[in-house]
Order: structure tokens, then sequence, then C-alpha cells
């Protein structure tokens, strides 16, 4: 089968981008032929595709030798801007991974004019994408599904020494509760400027990984706990009680209070146990896993049926295409350098904090010398007193002694 990937961009290692590899990984592994079209394409995250497989003009495709098309962003308009296909056919996903992106929902007014077959990554989603109008029964729920090799059903009986932070952008009672976890625990912390995949063999090392997102799903199948908490807030550790409201919301943290660093460090000191019985407890595991997802997804008869009159009708959006993509491309430039800002500023407060903290055990240490210092001056101060005492007695014992002696010698010599 010849299977088409379309997303706006493809660098880095997170949200949508892994969501491209793991959905490329699924059909190799299938032994599909796959073509990946991206307007922005980049390392780190290129690397783990093969460059054969990755399209860097729209004029490579060819629309009449596709099976299955999976569009992420808005993107399909323009697989027609230079040439009108006779009648074409194809399964078609319109794949939406947020209910506030505004790339993946400005495509819905001409996607509703095509028989396609909607994703939405979650329960929060989905009821966006209905009220917008599109079918309820047409739209299926992935739960951001991971791959399988994330299984482990083994039960996990462990004390709490490694925590794994994954997040782009921790937020700053998040820094601060690792700052403080750090002097009791192992912490590392990925993402941002430190860009890792995240794999089965890493997270394994760890004992409760601190992130949202994709991640969450990785830590539900391989029955590792996770504290659910960035830059929206979040529930904390997952447990019965709010599981199903985070898991509507596609574990961004939304739907929950933010919290303050020692509230964060106190729940995980004081509820990690309770949160290793929940973890070992979860049932629903299968509501995760890529691979049934994809399978299900694959038996659905609808089809995308494109007459040349429906092409006609895709070309208007074309333009509406280009400029969403040149926006999105100054946004994510923007962002970049924002980001950088941010790590230079969260890295500067660091080294001042920890400037400041050897500043004080310095100026701790600078006090206790004075004490010592001023303690001897006072026994110095005191002992020289002592001895002027003693110069005064000795003085007087030498007057005495003097005065003694020359009465004895004037004695002896009224005698003689």
């Amino acid at each position: 089968m010849n299977i088409l990937i379309l997303t706006n961009h493809l660098v880095e290692l997170c949200g949508s981008e892994i969501q491209v590899l793991e959905i490329y990984e699924y059909f190799k592994e299938r032994d599909h032929n796959i073509s990946v079209y991206a307007n922005i394409l980049g390392d780190p995250i290129i690397e783990y595709f093969d460059k054969n497989d990755l399209i860097t003009n729209l004029e490579q495709i060819n629309l009449e030798n596709i099976n299955f098309i999976w569009s992420q962003h808005c993107m399909v308009a323009r697989l027609f801007q230079n040439h009108i296909h006779k009648n074409i056919d194809f399964k078609l996903i319109s794949v939406h991974l947020s209910p506030y992106e505004m790339m993946e929902l400005s495509s819905l007014p001409y996607m509703k004019l095509l028989d396609c077959i909607y994703v939405a990554n979650s329960k929060e989603t989905k009821d966006k994408l209905v009220s917008l109008g599109i079918e309820s029964n047409n739209i299926f729920i992935s739960s951001n599904c991971a791959p399988s090799k994330y299984l482990d059903n083994s039960i996990k009986e462990t004390k709490l020494n490694n925590i794994l932070v994954v997040s782009n952008h921790l937020p700053q009672e998040m820094i601060e509760a690792t700052n403080i976890l750090s002097k009791d625990f192992n912490v590392n912390i990925i993402g941002g400027k430190k860009a890792v995949l995240v794999t089965p063999e890493l997270i394994k090392q760890y004992d409760m990984i601190i992130t949202i997102g994709k991640t969450v799903q990785y830590g539900l199948l391989s029955n590792i706990p996770v504290y659910c908490y960035d830059h929206f807030g979040g529930p904390g550790f997952l447990n019965f009680e709010n599981y199903e409201v985070a898991k509507y919301y596609n574990f961004s943290g939304r739907g929950f209070e933010k919290k303050t660093a020692e509230e964060i460090v106190l729940e995980i000191r004081e509820n990690f146990q309770i949160s290793v019985d929940f973890f070992n407890k979860f049932s629903k595991k299968n509501d995760f896993i890529l691979e049934y997802f994809m399978d299900n997804l694959f038996q659905q008869n609808t089809k995308c049926i494109l007459t040349k009159e429906k092409q006609q009708l895709l070309l208007p959006f074309v333009a509406f295409e280009k400029k969403i993509a040149e926006l999105y491309s100054l946004m994510k430039k923007e962002q970049h350098y924002t980001g950088h800002l941010l790590l230079e500023m969260i890295k500067l407060e660091t080294e001042l904090n920890s400037r400041e903290e050897k500043l004080t055990n310095f100026s701790k240490e600078l006090y206790l010398a004075n004490e010592k210092i001023n303690f001897k001056e006072s026994k110095i101060i005191k002992l020289q007193k002592e001895k002027q005492k003693l110069k005064r007695k000795l003085k007087k014992i030498l007057i005495i002694f003097l005065l003694a002696l020359t009465m004895l010698l004037i004695s002896i010599y009224k005698l003689i």
C-alpha cells in the first residue's frame, strides 16, 4: 500500500512530530511504501526517518498512486495546486491533536467537502469537532495512543529513587520543586534544549515520570507512575479519582488547579506508593495501544472519492494553506528565539541561586569564624586582665618584700 503522511513541521522530538514518527514506524514495520511531506524539515527528528521517504517538494507526490493519506495539519488543498487529476480515490484521515490548534481546525471548511475520517486525540478534541459540525460517528478517538513496545504488565514494587521529568515548557513551580527533590532523589530533566527521544529503555530506568501529554501514555502502558503536571497545571499523580477527567483533557494538565513547589514536593513524597498501586491495577491499557487503533482505522470502509469537480473546489484554499504555513514558520522562529532566551534566563537564575547559596554558606562560615575570633579575643582580653591583676599582686608582694627586707636590714644594722 502507498501511504502519504502530511504534517506542517517535522523538526523537534515532541508533540505532533512524535505522532508522525510513530505512525511512520507503524507503516514501515508492515512494509508499506511511505512518503512523508512537511513544510519544515529538520534535525533532530528526521534522523529517525529513512531519507528516501522524506519529500521536500509537493510536485514529487503522485496522488493517483496513493492509497492512504494521514493529514495532521492544513495541507490537503495544495496537493491540487498545479494539477487536477482524473477521478481518484484514497482513504483520507484528517488528524486533530488539539481542540485549540488553528492549523488543524482551519482545514475543516474544505475537509467537510471530502469523505474523510476524522481522528481526535481526546474526547475534548472530539467535542470541539462535533461543535464545529463534524458527525460524531465519523470521529475516532486515538487517545494519543503509543506503540505496543511500551507495554509492560509486570507488577512494580519499588521505592522512589529515580525521577524522570519530560517537558519542553517546565513552569517555575516545577523547576523549584525539582531543585528541592534533587536533594533526596536522582532527578533527570529532558526536553527543551536537552532533546532526547523517549524510549521504553529510557523510562524503565526510572521509578516515576513527571510530564504531560504523550509521555503519560508511555507511563500508563509501562506501569510507571506518572505525576501529570506542567505549565497548564495538573492533577498530580494519576489515580482512580482523577483519571477520567485527566484523560478527557488528553493528560494536558488542563481542568486542574496549579500547585506550589512545596505542594508538588509534598505530594510526591507522600503519594508515590498510592500511585504505584493505581498503575499496577490499571486495566485500560488497550485504549492506548497504537497498533490496535490503527488496525481498527484500516477496517473502516469510508473512502474519499475526488472527482475533478471536487478537486476544483479545493483550489481557493491553496493560498490560505500557504499563508498559514508561512505564518507558522515565522511563529516557530519567534518561539525558538523566545525559548532560547527563557532557557538562558533559567540557566542564569540557576547559576545565580547557586552563587547565592555559596555566598550564604560563605557568610555562615565567615560568621562562625568571626564568632571564633571574637571568642578568642574575649579570652585574650580576659587573660590580659588576669595577667594585669597578677602583675599588680606581684608588685604589691615585691613592695612588701622590699619593705620587710629594708626593716630587717635596719634591725640588723642597729644590733651591730
